[in-house]
C-alpha cells in the first residue's frame, strides 16, 4: 500500500482541490473503508489530510434532497452533468436570453441544485463574466481560423445604425445572416464606417461588390465613395415614406369627408320634419316652390358630399394597392410569368404606380409635407433601377466566366437563375397563397432541366458548377436590409431588459447569433458565411469553463441572551 509521509500531506494542506479530483477521492477512501481501513490509513493512501477527509465525508446526507440524487451527484458522471446543467441554465437563460443572474439564482433554488452547487448573486455574477469572456475567446479563435480556410468570395452587405442611445454600427452579409459588423461607436460618419468595416474584415478574405441600406447620407458615402461599390436603396424605406405621406392623411381626408357627408344627411332630415311642420300648420314663411328648391338643393348637397367621400375612398383603395404593386414588380424576374424584366421595364412599372399616388395626393389637397415626402421616395427609384442594372450587368460577367455553349448559357439565364431566384421569392411572399404560387412557378422552371437532352449528358461536376454560380447570381439582388432592421429589434429589446449593453455583452451576443441561433436546416451563421461547419460553443464552454463550485458552508446562527 502507497502511503503519503507527513511532508507530502502538510504541502497537500496548502493546495484548493479540484471537485472532480474531491468526488473521485471520496470514492477511493469509501472503497478503502469499505474494506476495512481507517480514515487515518485511507488519508494516507489517497494523500489528504485526515483532517480534510473528515470534513469531506461529513457533508454527507446535509443537503435536504434524496440519498439517492446526493450520491448520484457525488460521483464522477454525476458531477460532469451536474457542471453540464449548470452551464447550459446559465447559457440559455442569460446569454440567449435575457434572464438577469438573479433569475438563474431562482431557478437553481427552485430546482434545489444550490445544495451543490454555489447560488450566491456574486458567485453567479462571476460565473456570467467568465462565460462571456469564454465564448470572447471562442468567437476570436473560429473567426481566425475559419478566415484562414474561407474560399475568397465577392460578397453583399446590408448596413444600418441603431441607438440605446449610444450609436451602434450593424452590419450584415445578407444571404448567411452572418453579422460582420457590430459595435458601439462615438460617429456614424463615412470615415467612422470605413475604420469599423476595415477592422471587422481585415483578416476575411471577402470583397464587396454592394451595400444595401438607407438613404443614410454617410452610409451612402462611404460605400459610394470610400470603397467605391453600388448602393442598393432599401425598399423597405420607400413604402414607408410613402405611406407616411399618405396614409394618415388620406385617413384624415376621408373622416372628414363622412363628417361633411353625414352633416348634410342630418340637414335633410331636419328640413324634411320642418316641412311636415309647416304641412301640419299650414304656415310657411315663403312659398310652397322655394320650400322644394330647398330640399332640392340639400339632396344636390347629399350627392356631391357622397361623391366627394366615395373619391377619397377610392384614392385610397388605389393608394395602397399602388405601394403594394412597388414591391411586386421590383424584381428582375416577373413573380407571375418567371420572365425577366429589363431595368427600364421596371422602371416604368415604378413609375406607373408613383403616379397612382401622385395623382392621389394632388386630387385630394394633401399637405406640402405630404408632397415633400412623395418627392422624397421619388428620387430613390433611380438607385431602385440602377440595382437592376447592376444585377444584369454582374450575371452576365458570372455566365460568361464559365465560357458555355450557346445552349448552356440559355440554360442558366433561362431556367436556373430565374427558377433559383423565385425559389428565393417564394420564402419572401407577403402570405401563404402567393409563397405557393410562386414556389409552383419555381418548380414549374427548374422542371424544364430533364426535358433538355444537353443538360442530362453534362456531367455532374459541371451541372453542380453551373447551378452554385446561378445560385449566387440569383442572390445578388439585394432590395432590402430587414436583417439588420431584425437585429437592431431583437438589440432594442436586450438593452430595454438589461437598461444596458456594455461592449463585452454586446460582442458576446454577436458570437452567440454567428455561432449558436440555427435556422431550420440546423445550420448557423457562420457555416454559412465560411462554408465550413465551426466548433460547437457549447461543448468548447464545457471544456474550458470551471466545475461548479459547492455552496459555502452555512454560518451557524448564534443566539444571544437577553
Amino acid at each position: 500500500m502507497k502511503v503519503c509521509n507527513d511532508l507530502d500531506i502538510e504541502a497537500n494542506k496548502k493546495l484548493r482541490w479540484d471537485r472532480m479530483d474531491r468526488t473521485n477521492k471520496v470514492i477511493e477512501v469509501k472503497s478503502l473503508l469499505a474494506k476495512g481501513a481507517t480514515k487515518k490509513s485511507a488519508a494516507k493512501e489517497i494523500g489528504v489530510p485526515r483532517t480534510t477527509l473528515q470534513y469531506w465525508l461529513s457533508r454527507e446526507g446535509k443537503t435536504g434532497v434524496s440519498s439517492t440524487v446526493e450520491a448520484f451527484f457525488e460521483t464522477s458522471d454525476g458531477l460532469a452533468f451536474l457542471h453540464q446543467l449548470v452551464i447550459a441554465a446559465q447559457f440559455v437563460m442569460s446569454k440567449v436570453g435575457s434572464c438577469g443572474t438573479d433569475l438563474v439564482g431562482m431557478f437553481l433554488e427552485h430546482s434545489q441544485l444550490n445544495q451543490f452547487v454555489a447560488g450566491s448573486h456574486g458567485h453567479l455574477h462571476n460565473m456570467s463574466v467568465n462565460m462571456e469572456e469564454a465564448i470572447l475567446n471562442f468567437g476570436e479563435q473560429e473567426n481566425t481560423d475559419l478566415s484562414a480556410n474561407m474560399p475568397k468570395k465577392k460578397i453583399s452587405i446590408c448596413q444600418d445604425e441603431t441607438f440605446h442611445p449610444d450609436i451602434c454600427l450593424v452590419a450584415m452579409e445578407p444571404v448567411s445572416n452572418f453579422i460582420l459588423l457590430e459595435k458601439y461607436d462615438k460617429k456614424r460618419d463615412a470615415k467612422t464606417w470605413l475604420s469599423a468595416m476595415s477592422s471587422a474584415l481585415k483578416s476575411m478574405p471577402v470583397d464587396i461588390i454592394q451595400s444595401t441600406s438607407d438613404e443614410a447620407k454617410a452610409l451612402i458615402k462611404y460605400v459610394e465613395q470610400e470603397l467605391g461599390v453600388h448602393h442598393s436603396p432599401d425598399l423597405f424605406h420607400v413604402q414607408q415614406e410613402l405611406t407616411r405621406a399618405t396614409t394618415a392623411p388620406l385617413q384624415s381626408k376621408l373622416k372628414q369627408a363622412e363628417a361633411v357627408y353625414q352633416a348634410s344627411l342630418k340637414a335633410k332630415e331636419r328640413l324634411i320634419l320642418t316641412h311636415a311642420h309647416y304641412a301640419e300648420t299650414n304656415k310657411a314663411p315663403c312659398s310652397w316652390s322655394e320650400l322644394n328648391d330647398e330640399m332640392n338643393r340639400a339632396v344636390a348637397e347629399i350627392d356631391a358630399t357622397k361623391k366627394q367621400h366615395d373619391e377619397v375612398q377610392t384614392y385610397q383603395v388605389d393608394v395602397k394597392k399602388a405601394k403594394k404593386a412597388l414591391g411586386d414588380v421590383y424584381h428582375p424576374y416577373d413573380l407571375n410569368t418567371g420572365l425577366a424584366q429589363t431595368a427600364e421595364e421596371v422602371g416604368n412599372k415604378l413609375e406607373a404606380n408613383f403616379l397612382i399616388i401622385q395623382n392621389a395626393a394632388e386630387k385630394t389637397w394633401l399637405s406640402e409635407n405630404s408632397m415633400k415626402r412623395l418627392d422624397k421616395a421619388h428620387r430613390v427609384f433611380k438607385g431602385m433601377t440602377n440595382t437592376l442594372i447592376f444585377f444584369w450587368t454582374m450575371v452576365q460577367q458570372q455566365i460568361m466566366s464559365l465560357s458555355l455553349s450557346p445552349k448552356m448559357n440559355c440554360v442558366m439565364q433561362d431556367i436556373l437563375i430565374p427558377g433559383f431566384y423565385l425559389q428565393i421569392a417564394a420564402k419572401k411572399a407577403r402570405n401563404a397563397a402567393d409563397r405557393h404560387r410562386i414556389k409552383k412557378l419555381s418548380l414549374e422552371i427548374l422542371a424544364r432541366l430533364e426535358m433538355l437532352d444537353d443538360w442530362c449528358h453534362l456531367a455532374q461536376p459541371q451541372r453542380d458548377k453551373m447551378k452554385r454560380i446561378a445560385l449566387e447570381c440569383a442572390q445578388l439582388f439585394q432590395r432590402s436590409s430587414s436583417c439588420v432592421e431584425g437585429r437592431n429589434g431583437y438589440l432594442a429589446l436586450r438593452h430595454h431588459s438589461s437598461h444596458n449593453l456594455s461592449d463585452r455583452k454586446l460582442r458576446t451576443l454577436t458570437i452567440i447569433h454567428n455561432y449558436f441561433i440555427r435556422r431550420p436546416d440546423g445550420t448557423t451563421a457562420a457555416e454559412r458565411f465560411f462554408e465550413k461547419k465551426p466548433r460547437d460553443v457549447f461543448r468548447y464552454l464545457l471544456d474550458n469553463l470551471a466545475l461548479p463550485a459547492r455552496p459555502a458552508k452555512r454560518r451557524k446562527e448564534i443566539f444571544m441572551a437577553a
